[in-house]
């Protein structure tokens, strides 16, 4: 059912976030390089920013540019158009493992533990939610709901709302570590994966975590999910160098996608995403970008 089309690479160290825009996507790599990626021109990805010696874990994009976590913990506010407005805030401890934008308003999940909001028009923090003793590694936004999801190194998944920044819910889901997090497009699942190689559905309708179904999904961790927009897929991305493709509504497994047999990765899938209802692309430690044409049958 994914087939691929197209291969991207030029990064020199492992790539660990892909983030859609209008014209393509970007990529945030550990070579400190931020690339814009041009969806008609597989040839040609232009470096946006970098940071030196920095390595870049997180990116997400906002009206007004591009914010970008790094290994160090430092949130990297980015103009790519007006680099003099360039400013890098030295926040969390132990690394930004995850950001989101919600509005006008930019999510920070780090080391530390803490949950930060922050405003894109001042780029800078307005307020902070300790959650965990220990890393947060995977933020979710459910807008139907106006909620976050938010994945920890303790184990647990929290729900946060976002109105009033306080935690709704939380639930053990993947020992020892919850790496990958995304909500159905109406908001009454969640899906969720971890170092124990599992995926697990939550029904979160009436604003608790209640497990439904959980699986052995991967040989290894399951370090991103991606929701197809239509809500009947889900496609996993796994330190096994596998990617694989389910149905929602009972997890069964639909596709496989290997080294060997279908040209996919030969090293960790960090991450990936949906760019619409026909492609998927897929990143990780092998430093390429391969994308896939979803072909229903």
């Amino acid at each position: 059912m994914l087939v691929r089309s197209n291969q991207r690479s030029g990064h020199r160290a492992a790539i660990y976030d892909l983030k859609p825009d209008r014209h393509g996507f970007y990529s945030a790599a550990a070579d400190g390089f931020l690339v814009h990626w041009h969806r008609e021109d597989v040839d040609f990805g232009r470096v946006v920013a970098t940071v030196e010696g920095g390595k870049f874990l997180s990116l997400t994009t906002t009206s007004e540019g591009l914010v970008a976590g790094s290994l160090d913990g430092g949130v990297h506010w980015l103009y790519p158009d007006v680099t003099e407005k360039n400013r890098h805030v030295a926040h969390h401890r132990h690394g930004t493992f995850c950001l989101l934008t919600v509005g006008e308003e930019v999510y920070s999940a780090g080391g530390d533990g803490v949950l930060t909001r922050w405003s894109v028009p001042q780029a800078r923090s307005l307020e902070s939610l300790p959650l965990s003793p220990n890393s947060l590694r995977r933020l979710a936004y459910d807008a139907a709901h106006d909620r976050l999801a938010v994945g920890s190194s303790d184990g647990k998944i929290y729900l946060v709302d976002r109105a009033g920044f306080c935690l709704i819910d939380s639930a053990p889901a993947h020992p020892p570590s919850v790496f990958a997090l995304a909500f159905s497009p109406d908001g009454k699942h969640l899906f969720a994966g971890g170092r124990d190689a599992g995926l697990s559905r939550w029904d979160v309708s009436d604003g608790t975590l209640k497990l439904q179904q959980k699986i052995t999904a991967h040989l290894m961790t399951v370090n991103a999910i991606a929701v197809h927009p239509t809500g009947e897929y889900l496609a996993t991305a796994s330190r096994d160098k596998t990617v694989k493709l389910w149905r929602t509504t009972d997890l069964q497994l639909l596709k496989v996608i290997e080294v060997v047999r279908d040209r996919g990765h030969v090293n960790s899938v960090n991450t990936l995403c949906w760019l619409d209802e026909q492609t998927l692309i897929t990143a990780g430690d092998d430093r390429r970008i391969l994308e896939w044409e979803l072909v229903v049958r």
